[in-house]
C-alpha cells in the first residue's frame, strides 16, 4: 500500500503515513506532542491543527462540521482526532493544541519511618560462617570473603555479591503512576532520604485524557494494552534516568521499586486484561495483595536483579494510589472520623478511623482538568490559577505569570466560586440575566456578562485567541463534576452513619487538591461545609505512601490490610445516588452563609 510524506510543523518533523490513518493518531505514533483531551472521539474539538492549502487530507466528517465553522474548515483548520491522510501533507499545531508541560505536584507529606527494606547489604571482609548469614547459601564462603552480599531481608534470599564494599550505594525508587501525571522518587534506602525527585506527562495522554477513554482504546486496537504498557514504562525508565544523573549515581545502584496508581494505571503497568473495569460491575483482575515482579521482566532499566512492587487495589475504580494516601496520612491509625480526598477525574475518597474505612470512587470526569471546558487547559504556562475581586476588578493570576490562555483546575474553581459569592449564577447554576443581577455588583462587572438565547456566558479576561469565560454548558460540567466528588462523599457519611460536624479534618490530597483554595471549594459546596481551619492539604500522598512502603517492610504487609480491611462503597449500586447527586450539584450559597 502506498505511503504519503506528511510534515508536522513547527519542528519540520517528517513522517510516512498510510492513507486513512487520523493525524491524531499518526502524532502519537510518532511522538508528536499534541492535545487529545476526549480521547481522539471527535467531542471536546480541541485538537486543532492548520492544514496548507492543497495538502492531502480526506474531507471533514459530520463530527468536524459540527464543532468548526465553514470560515475556520476555510481557512484549513481541522480536528486531529477525525482528520484523516489522503495525500502528501504539512500538518502545523498551534500552541493551543500542543501538549504543554504540565505544572506537577512532586512533594508529598512526610513522614516517619522506622526503616526495614526489603532489600539490604553486607559486606563481608573475611570468610563468615554459613550458620551466621542473613540468606540462604549453597556456595563456598571463600567466595564471599571481600565482597557484598545484596539479599532480600525477609525472604532470605541472596540476590547478588558484588565485590569489595559497597554497602553505601543502595536505592530505591517510589513511584505514583497517575493518569495525566507520573512522579518518582529516589530513596536511600540506608537512611530513607529522598535524594531527587522528577515528574512528567503521562504519555499516554495522548490516547485521551481519561482513563475511559484509554480503555476503549485498550478495547479497539488488537495491541492497545501493549502500547499503553509501552508509554508508561518509558516515562518511568525517563524518571530513573533523570533522578539517578541529579544525584550523580547509576541505574544500577537501584535495586528495588514500589509503584502505586489508580486501577486502570495498574493493570496498563502490569499487563492485566482491564475490559471488565469497562462495564458494570467494573470488576478488577487484580487482587489485594502486592503484586511482584523482577525489574527486567517490567523492562524497568535497575538492577536486573532488582524487584518491582506494586500495590493492590482495594476493588472497583479504587486502587492503590489511594492506599497510598491511607499509608501516607496514617487515616487507619487515627481514632478520629477523618476523610481524604484526591480530586480528579476519577477523584477517590476516603472516610473513617481505624475502626472502619470505607472509601468510593467518584466519576467526577475531566472537568477540572480543563477537558469539556471552552476555556479549560491543563495546569501550564499561561493557565489561570487564582481569580480575585480588587477594588471592584478582577483580577487573574496566572502559571509562571504569562498572558492568560485559559483555565486550569484551580482557576475553575475559583471563577466558578466568584460567580456564586457575587450572585451571579442561582443555587440551580443558571446563570442569571442582566436584569437579575445583584443591584450592589458594580456596574463594570455586570458589561461582563454576555447574553446568549441558549444561556449566558460570563467573561473573566481576555486572551489572544479570544475571551476567557464561562458559559452555561460550561458551569453545567462543573456541576456535574462537583455533584459526582459532593455525592461520593455524601453516601460514604450515610454508611458510617455520620454528619459533617463529626469530621474532624478533611485531608486534600494530590496535585489538584493541594493548589485549590478551600474557601473556594467550600463556596461551590465541592467538600462538605466544615470549617475552614478543618481542611488540611496533604500534597502527593499517593507518592509518600509509595515511599514509606519502599522503607519497610512492615509497612508493605500493613498495606495489604488495609486493602483487606477497607469497604468499597460501589456508588452506581446505592438506590440513593441519584437523588443525593441532584441536590449535590446544587451551589448553595444560604446554607454556607448561614454557618
Amino acid at each position: 500500500m502506498k505511503k504519503y510524506k506528511v510534515i508536522f510543523q513547527p519542528e519540520g518533523k517528517k513522517v510516512s503515513a498510510l492513507p486513512g490513518v487520523t493525524i491524531a493518531a499518526l502524532a502519537a505514533q510518532h511522538g508528536v506532542r499534541l492535545e487529545v483531551p476526549c480521547g481522539a472521539v471527535g467531542k471536546c474539538g480541541k485538537c486543532r491543527i492548520e492544514v496548507s492549502k492543497g495538502a492531502g487530507v480526506a474531507a471533514p466528517d459530520s463530527e468536524e462540521k459540527a464543532l468548526l465553522s465553514k470560515k475556520e474548515l476555510a481557512r484549513g483548520i481541522r480536528l486531529a482526532c477525525r482528520a484523516k491522510v489522503s495525500g502528501d501533507a504539512v500538518i502545523s499545531i498551534p500552541r493551543s493544541s500542543r501538549l504543554q508541560t504540565q505544572k506537577i505536584l512532586d512533594v508529598g507529606i512526610q513522614t516517619e519511618v522506622k526503616l526495614a527494606p526489603a532489600v539490604k547489604k553486607i559486606y563481608f571482609k573475611t570468610s563468615p560462617e554459613v550458620e551466621n548469614l542473613p540468606f540462604k547459601f549453597s556456595g563456598t564462603v571463600e567466595d564471599l570473603k571481600k565482597s557484598t552480599a545484596v539479599y532480600l531481608s525477609e525472604e532470605k534470599q541472596l540476590l547478588t555479591v558484588e565485590t569489595g564494599d559497597t554497602t553505601g550505594v543502595l536505592y530505591g525508587m517510589a513511584f505514583d503512576v497517575g493518569t495525566t501525571t507520573v512522579v518518582g522518587s529516589l530513596v536511600e534506602l540506608t537512611t530513607g532520604i529522598v535524594k531527587a525527585t522528577a515528574a512528567d506527562m503521562n504519555p499516554q495522554v495522548v490516547y485521551g485524557d481519561d482513563v475511559i477513554s484509554r480503555l476503549n482504546f485498550c478495547m479497539e486496537n488488537k495491541h492497545g494494552l501493549s502500547e499503553l504498557n509501552k508509554k508508561i514504562i518509558v516515562v518511568i525508565n525517563k524518571l530513573i534516568k533523570e533522578v539517578c544523573e541529579e544525584a550523580d549515581i547509576k541505574p544500577e545502584s537501584v535495586y528495588d521499586v514500589v509503584l502505586c496508581g489508580n486501577t486502570t494505571m495498574e493493570h496498563f503497568l502490569l499487563k492485566a486484561d482491564p475490559k471488565p473495569l469497562a462495564v458494570y460491575p467494573f470488576v478488577s483482575a487484580l487482587a489485594q495483595s502486592m503484586n511482584k515482579k523482577k525489574a527486567v521482566d517490567f523492562g524497568i532499566n535497575v538492577n536486573t536483579k532488582a524487584s518491582v512492587a506494586v500495590f493492590p487495589v482495594i476493588g472497583g475504580w479504587v486502587g492503590g494510589d489511594t492506599l497510598g494516601v491511607i499509608l501516607a496520612t496514617n487515616l487507619y491509625k487515627t481514632s478520629h472520623i477523618k476523610v481524604a480526598i484526591d480530586i480528579g477525574t476519577n477523584g477517590e475518597v476516603v472516610l473513617g478511623n481505624k475502626d472502619r474505612l470505607v472509601t468510593a470512587s467518584c466519576a467526577a470526569g475531566p472537568a477540572f482538568e480543563g477537558a469539556h471546558i471552552r476555556s479549560g487547559m491543563r495546569a501550564s504556562k499561561g493557565a489561570v490559577e487564582k481569580i480575585d475581586l480588587v477594588d471592584g476588578k478582577i483580577v487573574c493570576q496566572t502559571i509562571e505569570n504569562a498572558a492568560p490562555v485559559g483555565f486550569c483546575g484551580s482557576g475553575l474553581i475559583d471563577a466558578m466560586a466568584f460567580l456564586v459569592e457575587q450572585g451571579i449564577v442561582e443555587d440551580t447554576g443558571r446563570i442569571k440575566d442582566k436584569n437579575e443581577l445583584p443591584g450592589e455588583l458594580p456596574a463594570e462587572l455586570k458589561e461582563n456578562l454576555i447574553e446568549h438565547e441558549n444561556g449566558n456566558e460570563f467573561i473573566f479576561a481576555g486572551s489572544a485567541s479570544g475571551n476567557i469565560s464561562l458559559n452555561q454548558k460550561d458551569v453545567r460540567e462543573i456541576q456535574l463534576a462537583k455533584g459526582a466528588m459532593l455525592a461520593g462523599i455524601e453516601i460514604l457519611m450515610r454508611e458510617l452513619g455520620i454528619k459533617a460536624g463529626e469530621i474532624s479534618e478533611v485531608l486534600l490530597a494530590g496535585a489538584f487538591g493541594n493548589y485549590i483554595r478551600a474557601e473556594k471549594a467550600l463556596a461551590i459546596g465541592l467538600i462538605p461545609q466544615v470549617e475552614l481551619k478543618k481542611i488540611i492539604f496533604c500534597g502527593n500522598a499517593a507518592e509518600e505512601g509509595a515511599r514509606k512502603a519502599l522503607l519497610s517492610v512492615d509497612l508493605r504487609k500493613e498495606v495489604e490490610e488495609i486493602a483487606k480491611f477497607t469497604k468499597y462503597v460501589d456508588l452506581s449500586a446505592s438506590p440513593l445516588f441519584q437523588e443525593i447527586f441532584a441536590e449535590s450539584m446544587m451551589f448553595q450559597k444560604k446554607r454556607i452563609e448561614k454557618q
